[in-house]
């Protein structure tokens, strides 16, 4: 009797955490759940309010785990934050003398105007315009051409949702 509810507990114990692992995550965002191999670790939206709606800001960690690397995406909406300006101009500069060496560039991401920072210590930030949503990127341990292709599939990704 003894062995039969030490089993009987096990095998429950062993079908509840079956049907946790398969049942899939429940994000607050419509970001995709995918990007490539690529997967979206967590997200949370938050409402820009004061005596209005302003917009929403999104943050989302995405996740590789052949090679292991994680980009953070901010994703911000609407008329409180307004719209990121880029300029028209090429720029490629450093902060040199004053800063911390970080280098500066202005470039197009999937047709969108775009700056890249890339810091030896903090990693990379890229930051793309799109009308009234800015998106920015941020990782580290990853080359420029890996962050620049996932920002590209996330803007196309985007643009296909509205």
């Amino acid at each position: 009797m003894k062995n039969l509810k030490k089993y009987t507990t096990m095998f429950c114990a062993a079908a509840v955490t079956f049907v946790i692992a398969l049942t899939p995550p429940v994000f607050a965002s419509f970001l995709p759940a995918e990007l490539g191999n690529w997967r979206l670790l967590s997200d949370h939206v938050t409402d820009l309010t004061a005596s209005e709606e302003l917009g929403k800001w999104t943050s989302a960690s995405y996740v590789r785990f052949e090679p292991t690397a994680r980009i953070e995406v901010q994703l911000t909406e609407g008329s409180g934050p307004g719209e990121l300006f880029v300029p028209e101009d090429i720029i490629s500069s450093d902060d040199d003398p004053i800063g911390f060496l970080s280098t500066f560039e202005t470039l197009s991401v999937a047709g969108k105007r775009a700056i890249l920072e890339r810091d030896s210590v903090t990693g990379q930030a890229l930051a793309v315009a799109m009308g009234t949503r800015t998106v920015t990127f941020e990782a580290s341990g990853i080359s420029r051409e890996v962050l620049l292709g996932f920002a590209e599939n996330m803007i196309e990704a985007l643009q296909d949702e509205r």
